[in-house]
C-alpha cells in the first residue's frame, strides 16, 4: 500500500529523516549529560572551565553534520536499494566509510598545517569534508572560505545523491530477491521520468 501511494523520493525522505531524528537524539543525550557533568568535575581538571565554544564553530559543527549525514544517509540508502542481502550491503559500504575516515588517520597532518594541498583537497570532496573542514578549523585555517565553499559542495552532492538513491530503489523495487548489478544500477540512474 505504502509503495502505491507514495513516490519512491517520498519513502527514501522518509527513511532518512527518521534515522537522523534518531541521531540526533542521541547527541542530545551526550550534549545533555556534558551540560551536566561538566560542572561537577571541571575543579578536578586544570583548564577545563576555561574552554568555550564559539557560536560560529557550533553553527559549522550543526551544518556539517546534517550534510554530512545527508551524503552518507542517501549513499547508504542506494547500497540497501541495489542489494539483496545484508552481508553484500556490508561489503559495499565499506567503499563509502573507508573515505569518511581518511581524515581521520590523516589528522597528524591536517591539524598541524590546515592550509595544506592535501586538506584543501579533502575539504571539497564530500565524504572527507565534514572532518577534514572540522579539523582545518581546530588547526586554525586562514581560508574559512573553503570551509563554507566545501560544506555547501557536500550539501548539494547530498540533495543530488537523495535523487539517484529514489531512482535506483524505485528500479528495484520490481526485483524481487534478483541482485540488482551495474548494469542495472546504471539504467536506473539513465532512465528518463
Amino acid at each position: 500500500m505504502l509503495i502505491t501511494s507514495t513516490s519512491p523520493l517520498s519513502i527514501m525522505l522518509g527513511k532518512i529523516i527518521g534515522l537522523g531524528a534518531a541521531g540526533l537524539l542521541q547527541i542530545a543525550v551526550w550534549i545533555t549529560a556534558v551540560v551536566i557533568a561538566v560542572p561537577q568535575i571541571s575543579d578536578q581538571f586544570a583548564g577545563l572551565s576555561a574552554l568555550s565554544l564559539k557560536p560560529e564553530l557550533i553553527l559549522l559543527l550543526i551544518a556539517f553534520y546534517f550534510a554530512g549525514y545527508f551524503v552518507f544517509a542517501a549513499l547508504m540508502a542506494s547500497i540497501g536499494a541495489a542489494s539483496t542481502t545484508v552481508r553484500e550491503a556490508s561489503q559495499i559500504s565499506a567503499i563509502v566509510i573507508i573515505p569518511a575516515v581518511i581524515p581521520i588517520y590523516a589528522s597528524a597532518l591536517i591539524i598541524p598545517n590546515p592550509d595544506g594541498g592535501l586538506t584543501r583537497a579533502m575539504t571539497y570532496f564530500p565524504l572527507t569534508s565534514p572532518a577534514a573542514s572540522m579539523m582545518r578549523i581546530a588547526g586554525g585555517t586562514h581560508m574559512m572560505y573553503e570551509v563554507i565553499i566545501g560544506l555547501l559542495v557536500t550539501a548539494v552532492s547530498g540533495l543530488f545523491l537523495m535523487w539517484l538513491s529514489a531512482r535506483v530503489f524505485r528500479s528495484g523495487l520490481l526485483l524481487y530477491d534478483q541482485r540488482m548489478g551495474v548494469r542495472n544500477v546504471w539504467a536506473a540512474l539513465k532512465q528518463v521520468d
